[in-house]
Formats: structure tokens, C-alpha cells, sequence
């Protein structure tokens, strides 16, 4: 806002104050003008971050159903292949099972993120912020525990592909194979566990966010 001096001059003291009063009077009302315009932007800005971050949750809450629905069947797939192994190693062969098929599902995290950039999050209320971050660590640790179910998964490929070839694996190859194949089975039941915590939390949340 502009502050102009008196169109005129001023003659008393009154005058002088009744400019006085005039650019305050402006000032006030410019001053509340700009709060109500970030006041509404602000809400504007939380409205969009709560939308894009519930349809965030809804897509990651699939997610996480898709892969507790496939974590039994993976397990069950590396008991097989375990025994398929142990067999092998000791010149046994073991019985036909099927393709082994494997899911992999990371997590997305763009929307909450992009709330805290752009400051949305601190016009959020405190227990609802509180919520978010809490769902959102738990699907942290559930990306990292899947960044590691796909790594000991590379290793137990690693093993198999060398199992393929003509000559016999080593002791030590052996060892290793089964070293990446028990991490692959630990690996997923850590993952069934967070995911279970995932989906309560899910639950809980669809119930407070109405």
C-alpha cells in the first residue's frame, strides 16, 4: 500500500490527525486484506494436500493388500526351493512345482512430501499431521524392507542361474545360495508384519480422516 502526503495543506491539528486516522484506517485494511488472502490461500493450499495425500493412502493401501495376498505364496515357493536346493546339493532330485512368481511393490510418497515443501503441513492440525507421519514411516520402512527382499532376491537368482550350469556348485556356492534364499524368507515375514501394521493403520485412519 501507498502513503501519500495530504493533498492539501494541513492547517491545524485536527487535519493533521484526521490524516493520520485515514492512513492508519488504509493500513488496517490493507493489512487485513493480505491475511485474508493468505488465510484463504493457505486453506486452499491444506485442501489439496489432504486430497492428494488420502488418494495417496487409498493407492498405497492396494498396494499393500496385493502384496499380503502374495506373501503366503512366495513363502510357501521358498520352503520349495530351499528343499529343491538341499536336494540338489546331495544329488537328490526333488518333486516338479510350478513357475515361481514373485511381486514387488514399493510405496509412494510424492504427496506427502510435496505437502511438506510447500508448506502445507504446518496449517494442518497437530494430531493430523501426527497420523500422516506415522503412516508414513511405517510405509518408509516397508520400501526399505522391500528394497532388501529384492536384493536377496537378486543374490538367490545369482545362485540359481549358476546352479544351471554343467558343472556342480561348490559347498561354498551352495552355502551362499541358501544363505540368500533363508534371507529372502525372513525378509518377506518382516514384510508381512509391517504391511499387517500398514493395513491397521490404513483402517484407523479411513475411520478419524471422515
Amino acid at each position: 500500500m501507498e502513503v501519500h502526503p495530504p493533498h492539501g495543506p494541513v492547517h491545524s491539528i485536527k487535519d493533521f490527525m484526521v490524516h493520520i486516522l485515514a492512513i492508519t484506517i488504509g493500513l488496517l485494511m490493507a493489512q487485513g486484506l493480505e491475511s485474508t488472502a493468505e488465510w484463504w490461500h493457505h486453506r486452499s493450499q491444506v485442501r489439496e494436500a489432504r486430497e492428494n495425500i488420502a488418494r495417496e493412502v487409498r493407492d498405497n493401501e492396494d498396494r499393500v493388500a496385493h502384496e499380503l495376498a502374495s506373501l503366503p505364496k512366495e513363502q510357501d515357493q521358498l520352503t520349495w526351493l530351499m528343499g529343491e536346493v538341499s536336494n540338489r546339493e546331495h544329488g537328490k532330485t526333488a518333486a516338479p512345482h510350478e513357475a515361481l512368481v514373485w511381486t514387488a511393490g514399493r510405496l509412494s510418497e510424492s504427496s506427502w512430501n510435496t505437502a511438506y515443501s510447500t508448506g502445507a503441513v504446518a496449517h494442518m492440525e497437530y494430531d493430523e499431521v501426527r497420523r500422516y507421519a506415522h503412516i508414513y514411516a511405517l510405509q518408509e520402512l516397508f520400501n526399505s524392507s522391500m528394497d532388501k527382499y529384492l536384493e536377496s532376491r537378486r543374490d538367490m537368482y545369482a545362485f540359481l542361474t549358476r546352479a544351471q550350469l554343467p558343472d556342480k556348485p561348490s559347498a561354498a556356492e551352495y552355502e551362499y545360495g541358501k544363505r540368500a534364499i533363508a534371507a529372502e524368507m525372513v525378509t518377506g515375514q518382516f514384510l508381512r508384519e509391517i504391511a499387517e501394521t500398514l493395513r491397521s493403520s490404513y483402517t484407523k485412519e479411513s475411520g478419524e480422516g471422515r
